[in-house]
């Protein structure tokens, strides 16, 4: 190896220093109470742990008990061409067959690679193809999330790791189709949740981030609960990865703003796995940036016992005369109590998969990690089945029995298990009812990131630690691992380098230990020492550059001479908008850290000082010349300078997004529309309009006007105007335009409640409710015990559930509301709220709320007013497959798109209450005419509605006593018994429709053929002594 001027005098007259009992390390607390060597020692050959466990769980025709654990999905809900994956969370569960975990499957497949297996060709799958239905795109997440269509907001780990590992499987796998987009659209959701939580560069102001989790739909926090404020170290983890792969300075600011938040809190923030990422993007920011962030109080958090959630390392031995004492020290989980300490399998693998390549970044803590997972590696072997005795696990049979080589893990690990027993192997499945088994594939998982860190040597419990394998998106130029001795006396450790020829560079004393090294090679390591080990070259001539030491562009050693001081850095320049008009001012913010005095700002124009001063803001007056102009900012504190420079474009006029305006709120198919482009600028002379529309006719454009014939079929259908300048900027807009075709009516609603004298259901399909409470009153036509009344959280109409009211493509519900009060949200009716399937409310601003859940999403629609109370209106409600629509005395109010199939209910439809069982959330007011169709009925027919009285609620009058055969009918009717002579015979459905009847009469009998139809018919039969009613159910 050469060696240059500067590199010599660090190594000649720094590194002996520095050596002398390694005292450039530094413990973690925790770590220090650990034993240096593990008692009894049995390492796990954790890479064959993880390839078995791939191979194991990956195989769809695996036979046995419980088995296979994985299955693919017929249908995806993100990506139609996919099969994706379900893979249960424990062996045994509760609906095996039905469960997908990010947490669970992802990592799986992050594992394997990381150990050698090709993901995406196995078994005759891609599976890393697969997983990309995680990423939540139908429901309008836009990032991945713990299942296939989840909601964000509830709990910070389950909406962050999953991205955490979509992003390490696309640093491994980067050309898989979508993945690229995928990657930028999780960064920018979580940049905006950044900045609605207070994030600003404009100017400098650090978000505030301690809450249980972030509702991406709502843009708003989670306050309730337990908190978890570890979540902001990994948003910094994404932001700062997200940076570095496209260069956008937005995600180094939000990067820097959450990792500042997270190094700024005087508690420990732990709570499940995110806090050591943190930790990691931390030191991996000083030691590429200069930032400068705590990594000691933050290391020291990963492992203390946090202020949370009595989370952290375990330390001391656990166990008794039947299983021996055994070290358990360096596993992660619940360490509240000395005596019922609970760790997790999952937890550990990831914590050594975020903190092994950390020291890379600050070598200050490369024995303190290698110690702790030398003891976490092997304690963890604990975690399975093997290991202990049968009376020291839940399951011992089934291990035995299907998994020979001992791959699946427990969940857990209890201090104190069944019956007392001291080292327990168990979980929560059995003791919550969730599975049969604790075997906690979800932890399993995980083994792979454990596995591809860890090579044995020829010494016992002197491992080599790869420090770029979970580096993710690092630069990784040079094979790098550390190794640590435990004995109290030096050790020969052979080092295994293949046929490559190296020179073997130690970070931690800042020597080269070894050149022209190949094949096998020994090295001494002192007692109780660690070192940091490059493989570099032969010949390599390395550089020492601004405390680090370089060969060529790539890094060797990230903190050379052992500088850990932060340096004078911008870390945000930025205004509030790039495009600036002729003569209007704009301010430039900045902001610096680091500075070891008051720093003066100087500002340049294209290269001329405009200004200098204390002040970190700089206003800014554009010329009436269009061009971009760059400005520059050098800052000093007197003995450090830093720069950075942004551009600004000027220009005559900034264009702003056009109004689209319709000439109605919705249209039948193949009609004309006229559409109106209103651009926001008053500079109309030279602006250009372009449209697209994506089906239907174009008839005209003339400028800011539209004619479209719009499409034969239904939809939301949007149109797109873009406004261009005479700077040659744009301005674009969006609206929807909702098409339906003019229908007919066909068959009867699925259940019909006139609610005239009693709940049940006229249209002949049995759903007849009960009543309860409720006291008839008058219709919207004043009409006496037409309708009825709910005055107060006890009453309550119920249809029973039944397999027939859980259809999913299409629902349409129609009624008759008149409020009283709105003491808060009100329930008009329900199947199961928006937990399980619809539910329309009244919300506290007096508005009606619509919502569905589907497949997709939970989905809510308001009209655009509110009710006015003592005062009736007709309702109508459909979900069409593509929108939510609110029609209200049968005219159109309000729109939206969604799509999916309706979700299926347990629970009874309720009318007046959420459900049969909760109370809350009732009705104050009347109902009257509910109808529940299961199909979207279109417009024309809703229209009908409103005045669609069903005056004969085929409440039978017992005029005569008639026989009428069959019924069931078909097209005919038989009537028999009839006392006097018939004037006239008519049918019509319950929506009032006539049906046409023909009908012939020989003394007192009838005959009737009607036209076929569907459903419950009304007969009406006119005498000369009276007018008989009848229901026939129609086939």
């Amino acid at each position: 190896m050469r060696l240059t001027a500067a590199y010599l005098f660090i190594h000649l007259f720094v590194a002996p220093y520095l050596a002398t009992g390694q005292s450039g390390q530094i413990d973690i607390d925790r770590v220090a109470l650990m034993p240096n060597m593990p008692s009894p020692y049995q390492m796990r050959d954790w890479k064959n742990v993880a390839v078995k466990y791939d191979s194991f769980i990956f195989n769809l025709n695996a036979t046995g008990q419980y088995l296979p654990v994985m299955h693919l999905k017929s249908n995806s809900i993100n990506y139609p061409s996919l099969q994706p994956v379900l893979l249960d969370s424990y062996v045994g569960v509760k609906g095996s067959g039905n469960q997908a975990e990010a947490i669970n499957i992802i990592p799986a497949v992050v594992g394997a690679s990381l150990v050698g297996v090709d993901k995406t060709n196995q078994f005759g799958n891609n599976w890393v193809f697969k997983v990309k239905d995680f990423y939540n795109k139908a429901n309008g997440q836009n990032v991945y999330l713990n299942g296939y269509s989840a909601t964000s907001g509830n709990d910070w780990w389950y909406d962050l790791m999953p991205n955490v590992f979509f992003y390490q499987l696309y640093s491994l796998y980067p050309s898989t189709p979508d993945f690229n987009t995928q990657f930028i659209s999780v960064a920018d959701r979580w940049l905006a949740a950044v900045n609605a939580m207070g994030g600003s560069a404009t100017p400098w102001k650090l978000p505030m981030m301690n809450y249980r989790a972030f509702n991406l739909a709502t843009m708003t926090p989670n306050s309730s609960g337990v908190h978890e404020p570890e979540a902001a170290g990994t948003i910094a983890w994404l932001l700062y990865h997200a940076y570095t792969k496209t260069g956008d300075k937005k995600y180094l600011q939000g990067a820097e703003m959450t990792a500042g938040f997270l190094s700024g809190l005087n508690f420990n923030p732990a709570y499940e796995i995110e806090l050591p990422y943190g930790t990691f993007i931390a030191a991996k920011m000083n030691a590429e940036l200069g930032t400068h962030y705590d990594i000691k109080k933050m290391i020291n958090w990963s492992f203390d016992q946090s202020a949370v959630r009595n989370w952290g390392t375990v330390v001391g031995t656990w166990g008794n005369s039947v299983t021996g004492l055994n070290t358990v020290s360096g596993l992660v989980g619940e360490i509240d109590n000395p005596s019922t300490g609970y760790a997790f399998a999952m937890n550990g693998f990831q914590q050594a998969a975020a903190l092994v390549p950390m020291v890379k970044y600050d070598k200050r803590f490369a024995r303190t990690v290698a110690k702790w997972v030398l003891n976490l590696a092997n304690a963890s072997r604990l975690f399975y089945s093997k290991y202990l005795p049968s009376s020291h696990q839940d399951s011992y049979l089934w291990s035995s029995l299907h998994d020979p080589n001992s791959v699946i893990a427990y969940e857990g690990l209890k201090q104190t298990g069944l019956n007392d027993s001291s080292l327990y192997a168990t979980g929560d499945a059995i003791r919550t009812g969730g599975g049969q088994t604790n075997l906690g594939l979800y932890g399993s998982s995980h083994v792979g990131y454990l596995g591809a860190l860890i090579t044995t040597t020829n010494i016992d419990g002197i491992l080599l630690l790869d420090v770029n394998k979970t580096d993710f998106f690092g630069q990784n130029s040079f094979p790098s691992y550390i190794t640590y001795n435990p004995y109290s006396s030096s050790q020969q450790v052979t080092l295994p380098l293949g046929a490559a020829t190296y020179d073997i560079y130690d970070a931690i004393s800042e020597t080269t230990i070894k050149t022209g090294a190949t094949g096998s090679v020994s090295i001494t390591i002192p007692a109780n020492q660690a070192m940091l080990l490059d493989y570099l070259p032969q010949g390599a001539s390395p550089t020492a550059v601004n405390g680090k030491l370089t060969l060529g562009n790539k890094i060797i050693d990230y903190n050379y001479g052992y500088n850990f001081n932060g340096k004078l850095l911008i870390q945000s320049l930025a205004s509030k908008d790039s495009l600036v008009e002729f003569n209007k001012p704009i301010t430039v913010y900045s902001s610096v850290r680091n500075n070891a005095a008051p720093v003066t700002y100087s500002w340049y124009v294209n290269g001329l000082l405009s200004q200098s001063s204390p002040d970190s803001s700089y206003i800014w007056t554009a010329p009436s010349i269009k061009g971009l102009y760059n400005l520059k900012l050098k800052v000093s504190d007197g003995t450090s300078t830093a720069s950075d420079s942004l551009s600004l474009q000027v220009v005559s006029h900034i264009p702003v997004s056009p109004i689209i305006t319709m000439d109605s709120s919705r249209y039948y198919a193949g009609s004309i529309a006229t559409i109106i482009c209103h651009p926001g600028t008053a500079d109309k002379a030279t602006l250009k309009y372009s449209w697209s529309i994506p089906a239907g006719t174009i008839i005209s454009k003339k400028d800011s006007v539209l004619k479209w014939q719009t499409p034969a079929g239904d939809g939301l259908y949007p149109v797109t105007c873009t406004v261009k300048n005479s700077d040659s900027l744009s301005a674009t807009s969006q609206q929807l335009a909702l098409v339906k075709k003019m229908t007919q009516f066909a068959g009867s609603p699925v259940a019909y409640y006139p609610l005239d004298g009693d709940a049940k259901d006229y249209s002949g399909n049995g759903h007849d409710a009960s009543a309860n409470g409720v006291q008839l009153t008058s219709d919207e036509r004043g009409e006496a015990n037409k309708a009825y009344k709910f005055k107060d959280g006890a009453d309550i109409i119920d249809v029973p559930n039944d397999g027939s009211l859980n259809f999913q493509n299409q629902v349409t519900l129609s009624f008759w509301l008149k409020l009283d009060a709105v003491p808060g949200e009100s329930y008009i009716l329900s199947h199961g709220s928006y937990q399980q399937r619809w539910k329309i409310s009244v919300i506290p601003n007096n508005k009606i709320r619509w919502t569905v859940k589907t497949a997709s999403s939970v989905t809510d629609l308001d009209s655009s007013f509110p009710l006015q109370v003592n005062q009736f209106y007709h309702f109508t409600m459909t979900y069409t497959g593509y929108s939510m629509e609110i029609y209200v005395n049968g005219e159109l109010d309000s729109f939206l798109s969604t799509n999916g199939l309706i979700s299926i209910a347990s629970d009874d439809i309720t009318f007046g209450r959420q459900t049969a069982l909760i109370q809350n959330y009732s009705l104050f007011g009347t109902l009257d005419e509910v109808r529940i169709y299961d199909r979207a009925l279109g417009p024309n027919e809703i229209k009908t509605l409103k005045t669609t009285w069903n005056s004969v609620t085929a409440i039978e009058n017992t005029l005569a006593a008639i026989t009428l055969y069959p019924n069931p009918a078909s097209g005919i009717i038989n009537v028999s018994g009839l006392s006097s002579p018939v004037l006239n015979v008519s049918l019509a459905d319950v929506t009032g429709q006539s049906v046409p009847v023909t009908y012939s009469a020989i003394d007192s009998d009838l005959h009737i053929a009607y036209n076929r139809h569907t459903g419950l018919l009304i007969l009406k039969i006119e005498t000369e002594s009276g007018v008989l009613y009848r229901k026939i159910l129609s086939y």
